[in-house]
């Protein structure tokens, strides 16, 4: 099995525009503590529920200076090599990307599980 199997589809991307207490309440729906952050399909990294607490949560995710990390997949990965990142990173989910780096969707700790 490899990565783009296993993509999730309702779990949005963010945008540098949106608000932290919107990002933080997208993360209790999805019961995840990361998520994406996209522009124009390119992945820009992933924001923590940590990031968000840590700044004004009444301002964009984009305005907070972050030093986003950027673990990710390939859509032909294996199923280990994610599950590697997965417990590399301690991430309650990895973006997959293609081979042109453009972003494609997620992969939940569950889905994986």
């Amino acid at each position: 099995m490899i990565a783009k199997d296993l993509l999730v589809n309702d779990i949005v991307a963010l945008r540098t525009s949106d608000i932290g207490e919107e990002v933080l309440s997208m993360m209790h729906l999805y019961h995840v503590r990361h998520l994406p952050i996209v522009n124009d399909k390119q992945l820009l990294g992933l924001i923590s529920e940590s990031d968000i607490v840590m700044n004004d949560m009444k301002e964009s995710i984009g305005s907070y200076g972050l030093s986003l990390f950027k673990p990710y997949c390939f859509e032909k990965d294996h199923i280990f090599d994610v599950m590697g990142q997965v417990a590399r990173f301690n991430l309650t989910l990895i973006p997959v990307i293609d081979e042109k780096s453009q972003f494609l969707g997620v992969i939940t700790l569950e889905k994986l599980l």
